[in-house]
């Protein structure tokens, strides 16, 4: 389970954008938000940094915890 910091992470439309952005890259990742701890955490086999770019890409800069 890989985890990330998401600060910008502040709303419903947040949550959406992340999720599509991290499925772009596996399409059967679980993924879930905490917008209380700005906190994602992904089930997935791609590699950290895929992840970290595809949210860079979406505009949302990651701290992988």
């Amino acid at each position: 389970m890989q985890r990330y910091k998401i600060d910008e992470m502040n709303c419903g439309h947040c949550v959406s954008t992340i999720e599509k952005a991290i499925r772009t890259v596996d399409p059967v990742a679980k993924v879930e938000a905490n917008l209380g701890t700005k906190e994602v955490r992904v089930e997935t086999t791609a590699e950290s940094r895929v992840i970290v770019e595809a949210l860079k890409t979406a505009g949302y800069d990651s701290l992988q915890l």
